[in-house]
């Protein structure tokens, strides 16, 4: 076996090792069998895996019924009460993080900017949009965790993000900030799929509204009062990438200082 095998097969015994029944990404089983038959995994072992996998989709049903039935999945999907449920559900998950000198909530009718956000939401909310946010009476800036795209010509590579997690002077949300922040409150509603670095706009932004997926209704229900963000983060966001290159990526929410910490969130007790 060379190399390259050798280390896929170490991989897949730690993997075995540590618990897992299922990899995902590769049917390649050649490296497992091979390791098998050097005695660095008991075929014990794997028969406990299948055991558990397939006990699974015993449960399921799926030996007995494995096709979906479209006119059952289509009545129980999306429910009234479950879009109700759901619609609730989104504001509140919010995480409030920064509510500088209570500039929470905004009124219905004000004039707002936008950037990141569909105007056609923001008017449906009763906002009036306006072009310069010099004319406006509160900006709302709607971004993604900053990243970079390292290894595009790689499978994973050109579909993940990767790279820096700060917001640099080019970047659009970090203009958009900059043009807004200082002439009117200005709101940062940023969706943390990463744990994004927000040092270098803090001071931008009056309000920092973070979201794990939210629609643009349900940002704007916490904006403008009609919902509570109740969210508290589940790790923390670092001070620096100086830092986040110093922690120790097998441990969790250890960086020095971070900015904000695991647990943060101004939410009414």
């Amino acid at each position: 076996m060379g190399c390259q095998g050798s280390e896929r097969a170490a991989t897949l015994r730690r993997g075995l090792q540590a618990g897992l029944d299922q990899f995902g990404g590769t049917d390649d089983v050649g490296p497992l069998i091979e390791a098998v038959e050097a005695g660095e995994v008991a075929e014990a072992r794997l028969d406990q895996s299948v055991r558990r996998v397939m006990l699974a989709k015993l449960r399921l049903g799926l030996f007995e019924n494995p096709y979906v039935d479209p006119a059952q999945a289509t009545a129980a999907i999306a429910t009234p009460e479950d879009l109700a449920l759901a619609a609730k559900v989104q504001p509140e998950a919010q995480v409030l993080l920064q509510n500088r000198d209570t500039a929470l909530p905004f009124a219905s009718g004000s004039k707002v900017w936008l950037f990141g956000m569909a105007p056609e939401v923001a008017q449906a909310a009763g906002l009036t949009l306006v072009d310069d946010p010099a004319d406006a009476d509160f900006a709302i800036v709607r971004a993604e965790t900053a990243s970079e795209m390292l290894h595009p010509h790689h499978f994973f590579g050109s579909r993940y993000k990767e790279g820096r997690l700060d917001f640099r002077e080019g970047d659009p949300a970090h203009d958009a900030l900059e043009r807004a922040g200082g002439q009117v409150p200005t709101v940062l509603a940023i969706f943390l799929d990463r744990p994004a670095v927000l040092t270098n706009v803090q001071d931008e932004a009056d309000v920092i509204l973070g979201n794990f997926g939210a629609s643009d209704a349900a940002v704007l229900d916490v904006l403008l009062g009609r919902a509570q963000a109740r969210g508290v983060l589940p790790f923390e966001l670092p001070r620096s990438m100086a830092a986040v290159e110093a922690q120790d990526p097998a441990l969790p929410d250890d960086s020095v200082d971070p900015l904000y910490p695991r647990g943060a969130g101004l939410v009414s007790r």
